[in-house]
């Protein structure tokens, strides 16, 4: 297996904005959820998931993964992608093209295949941003 990407916690710049990038999804996903007036309790009925993934989403203690992304999505009618922040390089030089609403089809479906890729190109450009190649 390649080594392009520490192992989790092994470097304290990577975790911090690992935690960052957990928590501002989790305030993304509350504040989506509390638009559309749902509590956890429905939210996790409509989802599939528990009452304590959404909680532990929201609040930042629990990654989110692709399949719990696209289950909240669903649930909440959104693109995948509209639960992602707008992701910048750390040093501010330059925009990262955005993985929000923008990135996401007209017509609000987008498919684990458009998230998978928007995350992989995301990936690309923080790894050439530090010097690496992927």
């Amino acid at each position: 297996m390649s080594n392009l990407i520490p192992a989790r916690g092994t470097n304290p710049r990577r975790q911090r904005l690992d935690q960052e990038l957990d928590a501002e999804i989790g305030r993304r996903l509350r504040a989506r959820r509390r638009e559309r007036m749902l509590t956890l309790q429905q939210l996790a009925d409509l989802s599939g998931l528990t009452v304590q993934q959404i909680q532990r989403s929201e609040s930042g203690a629990a990654r989110v993964t692709v399949v719990v992304l696209l289950r909240l999505a669903e649930a909440l009618r959104l693109p995948p992608l509209a639960l992602l922040p707008e992701l910048t390089s750390e040093e501010g030089a330059a925009d990262l093209p955005p993985l929000a609403e923008e990135a996401a089809p007209q017509d609000g479906a987008a498919s684990a295949h458009e998230l998978a890729m928007g995350l992989a190109q995301y990936l690309r450009q923080q790894d050439a941003a530090r010097g690496g190649a992927r």
